[in-house]
Formats: C-alpha cells, sequence, structure tokens
C-alpha cells in the first residue's frame, strides 16, 4: 500500500474512532434512569444512525485497502 491510500486508510479509521467514541457515549447515556421513554428512543436513534455512519467508513476503508492491494499487484504484472 502506498503511502496515499495508507493515508486515507489512517484518517477513515481516525473518523471511525471519533464516531465510535460517541456512540460509546450515547450508550452510556442510554443506561442512565433519569430519561424518560422518549429520551431512550430519540438517544437510541442517534445510536443507530452513528453505527450505519460506522459501518460506511469501514466499507470505505475496505475498497481503499483492496486500492492499495490491487495496485501492488498491478505494479509487479507490468513487463519490464
Amino acid at each position: 500500500m502506498d503511502d496515499d491510500y495508507r493515508e486515507l486508510a489512517n484518517r477513515l479509521f481516525a473518523a471511525a474512532t471519533d464516531l465510535i467514541e460517541t456512540a460509546h457515549g450515547l450508550a452510556i447515556a442510554g443506561q442512565s434512569c433519569i430519561p424518560t421513554a422518549a429520551d431512550h428512543a430519540a438517544t437510541a436513534c442517534r445510536l443507530q444512525a452513528a453505527a450505519r455512519e460506522v459501518a460506511i467508513i469501514a466499507e470505505a476503508a475496505m475498497i481503499v485497502a483492496n486500492l492499495g492491494i490491487n495496485q501492488r499487484r498491478n505494479r509487479r504484472k507490468r513487463p519490464r
């Protein structure tokens, strides 16, 4: 994987980490005894949205990794 792909993958994982930390906070908030059912529903909705965003970033990281793998393979196949 060249430096550009590696940098992009690192940034994607950093973004995923940020979202996972947000989701963690939401999960903790959902454990509180104080919120109403409506509060729990809103928190669950936000948690679900964060999970979807993490999944999207994970898919993007897979694409970047595969591009990096394919780029390396293509370099090896070129005639010299």
